[in-house]
């Protein structure tokens, strides 16, 4: 699966749930005139506040040539700004707050924590209003952060499988990859200027496009009351997506086949698939998290049939709920030997997924509830759960991530009979393999002997 009325304030509260379930934990809501949106998370359990922003940015805004600039950005925030005028002035400050801090970006959105003391938390405000309102990106702390973004793209290209899984992701996502890939590209990475770190600054960086998390030891009213002392300067802009909408990427043309040849003693497979988006189909989201968790189970055919029987040696499946087309995933490791038996046993079992008998009634409700459960407990800690209203705000709307438990639960097989059949069978798909050159020659690859057979799919 996978944010108050003075001063212009309109207060919202999270209600009350119509169900008997347990819920996640309630937020308040207000939008100051700027339309900064300020949720609250109050729990007094212990003395600790986290301050948190989410900016609708990330790589889904990125046209080639800025791919990877929304992560190099996230870098700079964490330099000198008006007031903390050099990267240690910054870490400085840090230091005297008590703040645990890190940022975070996706696809679809951008994030910045910090989780310090409750008696620091104006100061924390401040410290937050300052620095995403009036970054300085001196030249000299460009190059450096440039330097430590193309260090960790160098640690990911040295990873096994990064350029197979960057030719998987080229074939599903075509002229628009560099809308999915967050971590962008070396060359765009290198190439990255001051001017395009202000751009991307006066775009995106606005209160209209921006939420402010305060989750903790906290109380609504006040919160109220003094986030405007520091973030009313921050000026309006326009709506980015009103004068430069992301393109919408269009469906899969046809299945393609990738291979890579790769240094390990195993064959790797990845299938994916264009999944539901949200915003266009929210309930195919829900029926593809609550399928995918069924037949996750260690207990259920399709991963009985694929491990246990050891033609693979490990499988995935999985949804991954995004505005723009969130794909679907479907890895599995094998012998080189046993590689095309494992991918047709693989397109056997997805023969099967429109079929009544392939999951039980229990299976379905206990995949509900256990996906439920999951989500609380992931809730509890509210550094954690800050970050995921973050994300969800961005990609989805809290409407949806407000509603998503009573949504869940409401998912029948009908609904997953109609996520099958739209996104996975008789769909096109692109299916890659990663083996070594020598495997791959003693067992005659030929990638035909991996497509989903003609009847049924």
């Amino acid at each position: 699966m996978t944010r108050l009325a003075a001063l212009g304030f309109v207060l919202l509260s999270l209600g009350a749930p119509s169900s008997g379930f347990a819920q996640l934990p309630a937020w308040n809501r207000f939008t100051l005139d700027n339309g900064l949106e300020v949720l609250v998370v109050e729990n007094h359990l212990t003395p600790i506040v986290t301050v948190e922003i989410a900016v609708r940015n990330g790589s889904f805004t990125e046209p080639p040539e800025y791919n990877g600039l929304s992560h190099l950005y996230e870098h700079m925030f964490f330099t000198a700004n008006a007031r903390d005028t050099t990267e240690d002035d910054f870490l400085g400050r840090v230091d005297d707050l008590g703040i645990l801090y890190n940022g975070e970006t996706q696809e679809e959105n951008v994030q910045y924590y910090f989780t310090l003391p409750k008696q620091n938390l104006e100061a924390g405000l401040d410290f937050m209003a300052t620095a995403i309102e009036n970054p300085l990106f001196k030249e000299e702390e460009l190059h450096k952060q440039r330097e430590i973004v193309l260090g960790e793209f160098d640690r990911n290209e040295a990873l096994p499988l990064f350029k197979f899984g960057r030719k998987v992701n080229l074939a599903l996502w075509g002229q628009y990859i560099s809308r999915k890939e967050k971590l962008g590209q070396r060359e765009m990475i290198k190439k990255a200027t001051r001017n395009m770190m202000l751009t991307i600054k006066n775009k995106y960086y606005i209160p209209n496009n921006s939420l402010l998390i305060v989750a903790g030891d906290v109380n609504t009213e006040n919160i109220r009351s003094i986030v405007p002392k520091y973030f009313n300067s921050w000026p309006r802009g326009t709506d980015p997506f009103v004068i430069d909408p992301p393109p919408h990427i269009p469906p899969l043309a046809k299945t393609t086949f990738v291979i890579d040849t790769v240094d390990q003693p195993t064959a790797t497979v990845m299938v994916r698939w264009h999944g539901p988006s949200i915003g266009i189909d929210d309930k195919g989201t829900y029926a593809a998290d609550v399928f995918s968790y069924i037949i996750g189970q260690q207990e259920h055919e399709f991963t009985k049939k694929l491990q246990e029987s050891g033609i693979a040696m490990g499988t995935n499946f999985w949804y991954y709920t995004q505005r723009n087309v969130g794909p679907i995933q479907a890895d599995i490791v094998a012998t080189p030997e046993k590689l095309v038996d494992a991918v047709q046993l693989f397109w056997q079992e997805v023969a099967k997924f429109d079929d009544p008998t392939y999951f039980t009634d229990d299976e379905l409700e206990t995949s509900k509830h256990a996906l439920r459960i999951q989500i609380l407990y992931n809730s509890e800690q509210l550094s954690n759960f800050s970050q995921v209203l973050g994300f969800w705000w961005a990609s989805t709307g809290l409407d949806y991530y407000q509603h998503y438990l009573d949504n869940l639960s409401k998912i029948t097989r009908a609904d997953i009979r109609d996520y099958v059949h739209r996104y996975i069978q008789n769909q096109p798909y692109v299916l890659g393999v990663a083996i070594s050159k020598e495997a791959a020659e003693k067992v005659h690859l030929d990638m035909n002997k991996l497509a989903a057979p003609k009847t049924g799919l």
